[in-house]
């Protein structure tokens, strides 16, 4: 593409929910495009529908953009401020004969599909201009279709390649409905027009829709954008991709603690190859390596546990002052009254084990307070009878007697227990992990009972004895 002209390209969200996965990776490869180029990144707000379309709906989708980086060019356009624009358009279409005004009634059109065929027969096509004016004149409604010419509508997607579809195959759609309201096919072109849009990248599942578009701008003699129709996002049953799949609006993500950097690495993945073996990316760096060419043509599948594994780099990543930064922001108590230090090493404990800051705060509670209570499960295989008590209170009195504090020596305490009473280290670990956090599994046992402090340690350990083993 080394003779593409400075690109214009253009997200278009229906405002009627929040922006979900799909659409969030359309907006990233038309911002990824755009960048990649030089180019722009408009937004468009289509809020024809006055039904489904809600101004939260436009607020959660502007913000969710804003959370991933995705910043648009110049002001939003409301397709809803253009009504008289477009109703212009259909006069122009209705006055050079392009498009014509149809009286069939429900009954006729269901009629006419009664054989099978959804195609429109052309009933009021060929309407002469006092037939219609008596139509109107008797109060009739009546919607405005395009008249399809014969022959056939070809263009090179860039990612699909050539596309043909016979005309035959297209029957003369609605342009403006009853009310006087447009459909997408007609504002979608005039909007795309009128904001000098270069290209149009989208889902696949509007491929149908851009030989219809092509005939709407060749009757205007709008020149024409290039098209770009991205394969769908599909759940691993390989149906399109939905909330039965577990797959969350962003707005979700974002709630969950998820990075934004994160999650948009992931949507860039879907889909997209960088030609390398590198996973891990910033936007910037996908900015510098997008290339329309190494979309692919199949759809892609949405893996949760490779956005988990993804996510898990990226916190990596992250310095801990921002970690904590972000785990504020979603709940401002986390960590009152602890030293910032203290906070900072509880941090550097649970990332290898936290894929988002929700992890961080779900995980870290008895870094602050003792268990409210135990993993059942790991008690009953862990604390089986009171010889486990043995071994705690050995194990504890050891502890007692530790002068110099950190990980090295509370685990050499523990080996040297199990040792002189010929069990396994297992035998204490378990069990010393559940009593101190409540949790089978977790980080380090030394370097969080190092963390913890020895009056914790041995005050959760007394606690548990008096539990242990459950009855």
């Amino acid at each position: 593409m080394s003779d593409l002209k400075i690109p214009n390209v253009r997200f278009a969200p229906s405002p009627t929910g929040q922006l979900h996965l799909g659409s969030a990776r359309t907006a990233l490869f038309n911002y990824l495009f755009a960048k990649h180029h030089n180019g722009k990144f408009y937004l468009r707000i289509e809020d024809t529908d006055k039904e489904r379309s809600k101004q939260e709906h436009v607020e959660q989708i502007c913000s969710s953009l804003e959370w991933l980086g995705l910043e648009w060019d110049g002001e939003p356009l409301f397709q809803s401020t253009r009504l008289e624009k477009y109703q212009s358009v259909v006069q122009t279409l209705l006055a050079n004969n392009s498009a014509y005004r149809c009286f069939c009634s429900k009954i006729i059109l269901e009629a006419a599909r009664a054989g099978g065929s959804y195609q429109y027969p052309g009933t009021c096509r060929n309407l002469s201009e006092d037939d219609v004016q008596q139509h109107m004149n008797s109060g009739e409604g009546f919607v405005v279709r395009l008249h399809i010419p014969e022959g056939e509508t070809a263009f090179d997607d860039l990612i699909y390649g050539p596309v043909q579809v016979n005309h035959e195959e297209i029957d003369d759609f609605i342009i403006a409905r009853s009310d006087g309201h447009p459909t997408y096919n007609l504002t979608a072109v005039v909007d795309d027009h009128d904001m000098d849009i270069t290209h149009v990248i989208r889902g696949e599942d509007h491929i149908s829709n851009t030989p219809k578009q092509i005939l709407i701008y060749n009757v205007l003699g709008y020149t024409l954008p290039r098209f770009a129709h991205l394969p769908m996002i599909l759940g691993p049953d390989k149906k399109s991709l939905s909330k039965r799949h577990g797959a969350s609006g962003v707005q979700q993500f974002k709630d969950d603690g998820y990075l934004p950097d994160a999650l948009l690495n992931y949507l860039a993945l879907l889909g997209w190859n960088s030609g390398s073996e590198q996973e891990i990316f910033i936007l910037d760096e996908i900015i510098a390596l997008f290339d329309m060419g190494q979309i692919h043509k199949k759809g892609a599948v949405y893996d949760e546990q490779k956005l988990s594994w993804i996510s898990g780099q990226h916190m990596m990543r992250l310095g801990t002052a921002k970690i904590l930064e972000g785990i504020h922001e979603i709940d401002e108590s986390w960590g009152k009254g602890f030293e910032i230090h203290y906070l900072y090493a509880v941090l550097e404990q649970l990332k290898q084990r936290s894929k988002s800051l929700l992890d961080f705060i779900e995980q870290s509670a008895y870094y602050f307070n003792g268990p409210e209570s135990y993993d059942e499960k790991s008690a009953h295989k862990n604390w089986k009878d009171e010889s486990t008590n043995e071994f705690i209170i050995y194990y504890k009195n050891c502890l007692e007697a530790v002068e110099q504090w950190d990980a090295e020596e509370v685990e050499a305490s523990l080996r040297k227990t199990a040792e002189e009473n010929d069990i396994s280290a297992g035998k204490l670990i378990h069990p010393t992990r559940l009593a101190l956090s409540g949790f089978p599994s977790g980080p380090s046992l030394f370097a969080m009972m190092a963390l913890l402090g020895k009056d914790v340690c041995i005050r959760r350990l007394n606690k548990a004895l008096e539990i242990f083993p459950l009855k």
